[in-house]
């Protein structure tokens, strides 16, 4: 259909003024392929939110390697990818956004399209995945509470996977912690998984970046130095 379009001269807007084909669109904005987008709090919600210009920029010149899907006309012209995200404000597949604090926003009170606003997606798409995750949940709850008639090596295995987990997480926090306090007293701010345990980052935010190190802020050498004798102190008298 999209190869039809070309043949006919017809412009990707034009293309994309029929809803199910601009839902095909969102499909693909939407999805791993698309542009990368950031996490925020908005009345009480978890949101995906992309400033204006980088979403025209990525409908105009995709970043490298992206397989733009086959069925769908590329943008040749930044208006006519303009229009089109226009048209999803109009139809509120997006909304504006204004930033109020760090990871939150609110919902602006100008409706139309700005290259230099900040747009909430509000678009979801196939939600059948949402739907088989649901019952999943449901399914797991039912089974923890069912969990005193479990066969006994489940209970055993259940235990023995509870316990693992805790012994790694200690070491895990103990690690991080141990590994700031060295690097701290030589003058920088070691941290191993800096965004661990931050939740207002998603799942795979989290283990990004794997490490950070930075130089110690001014007026700390003291505290240095007194953390490192009482360190060593410790390790001379044990």
């Amino acid at each position: 259909m999209a190869s039809a379009t070309a043949e006919n001269g017809s412009s990707a807007k034009e293309f994309y003024e029929d809803e199910k084909q601009l839902m095909k669109l969102c499909d693909f904005l939407r999805s791993s392929e698309g542009p990368p987008v950031r996490e925020a709090i908005e009345m009480d919600k978890r949101v995906y939110y992309i400033k204006g210009e980088k979403l025209v920029n990525f409908m105009v010149e995709p970043k490298k390697g992206t397989k733009w899907p086959k069925e769908l006309p590329k943008f040749n012209s930044r208006p006519d990818a303009i229009a089109v995200c226009k048209e999803l404000c109009a139809i509120q597949f997006i909304h504006r956004s204004e930033k109020v604090a760090k990871g939150e926003l609110e919902v602006s009170r100008v409706r139309d399209f700005d290259e230099s606003a900040y747009f909430t997606w509000i678009y979801e798409g196939n939600k059948k995945y949402s739907h088989f995750m649901t019952a999943c949940l449901v399914v797991g709850f039912l089974c923890c509470t069912c969990f005193p008639i479990w066969p006994n090596f489940l209970k055993v295995f259940v235990w023995y996977m509870s316990v693992s987990l805790l012994i790694f997480v200690f070491f895990l926090v103990t690690t991080r912690a141990l590994l700031f306090l060295f690097v701290w007293i030589i003058g920088y701010e070691c941290w191993f998984l800096p965004n661990l345990f931050d939740e207002q980052l998603g799942f795979c935010e989290s283990f990004i970046p794997v490490i950070s190190c930075e130089p110690t802020k001014d007026g700390q050498l003291p505290y240095r130095i007194g953390v490192f004798v009482a360190f060593f102190s410790f390790c001379y008298w044990a």
